[in-house]
């Protein structure tokens, strides 16, 4: 049976981190229940006690003085790859409902694919989101597509998995700190001819009014396309 590690990176999440915990453990048991599955936090840089709330949960922690998605994904997936098969991350609100975890796993167990993605935006797929991030996604998913040749629909949806023999091949060359780190090993993944799979996924966007989103989709839009351009920098110069 497959060792699996799901990573919950997360910055400044005490308000949901304990449920989020517990969410994933009781998917675990239900969707996983032969497999050996180990949860851990990616606390980075966190404030308001967000580690030793994961901790007190039952989540392994793993702390990070630097704050930063990417880094908080590649760091804690880097830590298990003596003793993990399956590596996966799902954001913290847990906006893609954990039902999927058989799916996402599957081709992965029968080794038919080295990466699998949530997509928001495949048959089958069902999403509520804000009219505003409904807009911004489709403009980024096009951006995405035209400079870097995505072969997915949905390269932000924020539940993949990845098989460790892809993970030991793409993480060494992953530069992304922040929220392009799911752009950058898809495309790293693509230019290696690595098989990506995408599954449907019920997705319902966090609206917790307690809860900001660390990203800010106008101010950020900028930074998302000199990301994506320096992105496809590093992969010609590769």
């Amino acid at each position: 049976m497959p060792r699996i590690l799901i990573v919950i990176p997360a910055w400044n999440e005490a308000r949901i981190i304990a449920r989020s915990v517990v969410s994933v453990r009781d998917a675990a048991k239900r969707y996983l229940p032969d497999d050996i599955v180990m949860i851990e936090v990616s606390d980075n840089a966190s404030t308001d006690g967000t580690g030793e709330i994961a901790a007190s949960a039952g989540a392994s922690v793993f702390h990070l003085a630097e704050r930063g998605k990417g880094i908080a994904i590649r760091c804690s997936w880097e830590r298990h790859f003596e003793d993990a098969d399956i590596l996966v991350f799902t954001d913290a609100d847990l906006a893609a409902d954990l039902s999927v975890l058989p799916a996402l796993i599957a081709p992965l167990r029968s080794h038919v694919a080295d990466i699998v993605c949530g997509s928001r935006f495949i048959a089958g797929a069902i999403h509520e989101r804000r009219p505003s991030r409904e807009i911004a996604s489709h403009v980024y998913r096009l951006l995405q597509r035209a400079l870097l040749h995505l072969p997915v629909h949905d390269a932000q949806c924020g539940l993949k998995a990845i098989s460790i023999g892809a993970a030991r091949q793409i993480l060494p060359l992953c530069r992304e700190r922040q929220w392009l780190f799911d752009t950058e090993f898809l495309a790293l993944a693509t230019m290696k001819e690595m098989k990506i799979f995408e599954i449907p996924v019920q997705w319902v966007e966090h609206r917790d009014p307690g809860r900001r989103s660390a990203l800010h989709l106008f101010r950020d839009g900028w930074g998302f396309l000199l990301g994506l351009v320096k992105i496809k920098i590093r992969l010609l110069a590769q």
